[in-house]
């Protein structure tokens, strides 16, 4: 018994010393993002002639919200001749649509896309409207963002000055933050991938990462490329690193936001990111040796791509902390030395020392808005429903590096029960 404990603690000892190395990185990367930060004023719409002709996609399953997307869209402050709208609608519900098909009837505009199962996930669905998308560059839009008029001319910006990039991703500024704490929490993971690693990953490698929506995909080298990777669960990551492997930058415009939401419900927050986690896994062992080995990448930008989903390595570690730490007092029960105040304190201070993504996801969040009392409900979310979070996260990553399957879940989001716009 006293070896086996002796192995526990051991273990414990070498997954606490990497879970407070990630963690302390994660605090120097705070700190640079909020050293690094600068105020940057909304900017207007630029009035440029040389406008490329754009398809919006809104991929969408049972969900009404894609016609409140749709409808922001039809706004866009952007030439009609040059701006197509898809709405690729894989549903099986019936009634849904037919508000769908309503929807269109009255926007001639909007054309609606389908193909009778949602084969592939969302990467079918994309890649189904791609035989049907007449514009040179892809707007990705999931149903639930929500994009202001100026928004598509300030994406294409980028592109116009330099066609060779193959693509440009926007901020994500989440608007149902304080509905709960799942909400917060969900937020809380959202900010420290916007507010910040990628201005740190723009920073320092001039370039970005593609995060599913809110994207404009260029869409000749897409097709060059092979399209989306079918049945992908994150097929955003998964052509990021192939673009990037082949030597393309993605721009990232950390001034221009799109209004999205998250998961008001635990269990969907929990399966969300189960999702996340085994499809960025899965991109990474697909594609990660290639980009790490390929010549036509830069030392900066492979970092870069790295650091982008590092974050589930620090999950991964903060599990093993935990799982280890329990087994290491159940090992010990009848064993300690200590005295229960002294095991309090050293259990406090493990704590203290591994949680660089909380304070990561406290100062991202004060950033994006949130104020002192959001920031304390925050951390009572992040020291509950953030553990049950780590496991499912942990599964995700499981699964993805035994090779098991993962389906593809729907969540709910408010956007799906508001009555949708005419």
């Amino acid at each position: 018994m006293n070896t086996l404990h002796e192995w526990i603690e051991a273990g414990l000892n070498v997954a606490m010393m990497a879970t407070f190395a990630l963690s302390s990185i994660y605090m120097v990367f705070t700190v640079l993002a909020l050293l690094l930060r600068r105020k940057v004023a909304a900017q207007p719409p630029p009035m440029t002639e040389n406008l490329p002709t754009v398809t919006v996609q809104i991929p969408t399953y049972n969900e009404l919200a894609a016609l409140n997307c749709a409808a922001n869209c039809l706004a866009f402050d952007y030439p009609r001749e040059k701006l197509q709208i898809l709405i690729g609608d894989d549903s099986n519900d019936i009634g849904i649509s037919a508000q769908i098909d309503a929807f269109a009837a009255k926007n001639p505009f909007v054309r609606v896309c389908r193909r009778g199962k949602n084969i592939g996930f969302k990467p079918g669905n994309l890649n189904h409207m791609l035989h049907q998308t007449t514009g040179d560059y892809i707007l990705i839009l999931d149903s639930d963002f929500l994009p202001e008029p100026g928004f598509l001319r300030r994406i294409v910006q980028p592109v116009i000055e330099n066609p060779a990039l193959a693509g440009v991703q926007s901020t994500w500024r989440i608007s149902n933050t304080h509905q709960n704490h799942t909400t917060l929490m969900g937020a809380g993971i959202i900010n420290v991938i916007h507010v910040v690693i990628l201005p740190l990953i723009k920073r320092f490698a001039n370039t970005g990462v593609f995060c599913g929506s809110g994207e404009l995909v260029r869409k000749d080298l897409l097709i060059q490329n092979g399209g989306w990777t079918l049945g992908a669960l994150t097929e955003d990551v998964d052509y990021s690193l192939r673009i990037i492997a082949s030597g393309h930058r993605i721009a990232y415009l950390d001034d221009l936001h799109i209004a999205c939401e998250v998961p008001y419900a635990p269990r969907d927050l929990c399966r969300q990111q189960m999702r996340w986690a085994y499809g960025v896994m899965r991109a990474f062992m697909n594609h990660g040796f290639k980009m790490i080995r390929s010549k036509l990448t830069g030392v900066r930008t492979k970092l870069a791509a790295i650091c982008f989903g590092g974050g589930y390595i620090m999950v991964s570690c903060l599990l093993f902390t935990m799982v280890l730490g329990f087994l290491n007092f159940a090992s010990g029960w009848g064993l300690q030395t200590t005295e229960l105040p002294e095991t309090a304190l050293q259990t406090a201070g493990n704590i203290l020392f591994t949680c660089g993504m909380l304070i990561s996801s406290l100062c991202a969040s004060f950033i994006a808005g949130a104020s002192l009392r959001s920031l304390g409900k925050l951390i009572v979310a992040s020291l509950t429903l953030g553990v049950v979070l780590i496991f499912f996260v942990g599964k995700g990553i499981f699964k993805a590096l035994f090779g098991l399957s993962m389906h593809w879940f729907m969540v709910r989001k408010n956007g799906n029960a508001l009555v949708p716009v005419a």
